[in-house]
């Protein structure tokens, strides 16, 4: 009997062994958390959008010209103080182009976008308007001595100040000269000489451009493998270039543009589509030198005011 009891108050003491072991485990205290310095506040995450660049350069700016036509459905082309530039258009300012014709004189406002890896902005037109009043005044002069009431390119003024170069652009006068059947401004320094159909410089005549009139309806593919075994021949590598990466250029807006990059001397073979749509073919010289830089910057801006006579 006394062994028994002995037994019985040994399990006893085991089952209650394992009952405080049991309690034990599950009243152990759960880890703490990391503790949460007393002098911080946890504020909650930042679903405000994100802030906008400069103000400034979202700010539409006002301006007039003289409107030069459509080069894609979102490019047109606008002549501003002289000088022809392109504008990407919004599309509340694409519906207001129907009415256009070229050469009409338009008000706009437009903002510029900067444009990654590059130094020039994205020029693009929110809204533009016909300018009535001038539009009228320019079909009164011209019904005074023209047929049909359109401006011959005679009567243009004799002469024109033009904006010139890329960053540190400045002013020229160019004086109006006659062609074979077109006439253009010549800027000071240069000289049209209308037998040969070449424009100089003055100062150096080894840096021309042939100027040749195209006819109605030409093939433009054609002229650009024309164009590019013309320039072959010289062994230059022949490079055709786009309005993206001309955005500077008097020639951004041309129908083609080629260049031919030799060890003596750079190129250029370009179509191009005046106002009056009239077209012409330009063959630029430039020999390598100080001087090719502002000549290519100055002959363009010369060519890009071209007009027939006929």
């Amino acid at each position: 009997m006394k062994k028994n009891a002995r037994m019985i108050s040994l399990a006893s003491a085991l089952l209650l062994t394992f009952a405080l072991t049991a309690c034990g485990e599950a009243k152990a205290p759960a880890p703490e958390p990391e503790e949460i310095p007393t002098n911080t506040t946890q504020e909650p995450p930042d679903t405000s959008a994100p802030e906008e660049g400069d103000p400034q350069e979202h700010e539409a700016v006002s301006a007039t010209g003289e409107y030069g036509g459509q080069a894609d459905p979102h490019t047109i082309e606008v002549n501003v103080d002289g000088k022809p530039t392109s504008f990407q258009i919004s599309e509340s300012a694409a519906a207001q182009l129907e009415g256009l014709n070229e050469g009409d004189t338009i008000s706009f406002e437009y903002m510029e976008h900067p444009v990654e890896g590059s130094e020039v902005p994205q020029l693009e037109i929110q809204s533009l308007k016909k300018d009535e009043e001038k539009a009228d005044d320019s079909a009164a002069q011209g019904s005074e001595g023209t047929t049909g009431g359109e401006k011959a390119a005679s009567e243009r003024p004799a002469t024109e100040t033009f904006t010139v170069g890329d960053g540190n652009a400045e002013t020229a006068v160019g004086t109006l000269q006659q062609g074979d059947g077109y006439s253009l401004y010549a800027l000071d320094g240069y000289k049209l000489e209308a037998s040969s159909g070449r424009l100089m410089m003055t100062a150096n005549p080894d840096y021309y451009a042939e100027i040749e009139e195209l006819p109605p309806g030409f093939d433009l593919d054609k002229l650009r493998s024309e164009g590019t075994a013309e320039l072959e021949k010289s062994g230059a590598k022949v490079e055709e270039f786009f309005s993206d990466t001309l955005v500077e250029s008097p020639m951004a807006n041309a129908a083609l543009f080629l260049q031919g990059s030799g060890e003596k001397e750079l190129r250029d073979y370009i179509v191009w589509k005046a106002r009056d749509e009239s077209a012409y073919l330009f063959r630029l010289v430039m020999p390598e030198s100080e001087e090719g830089s502002p000549f290519y910057m100055e002959a363009t801006t010369s060519l890009s005011t071209i007009m027939g006579e006929k």
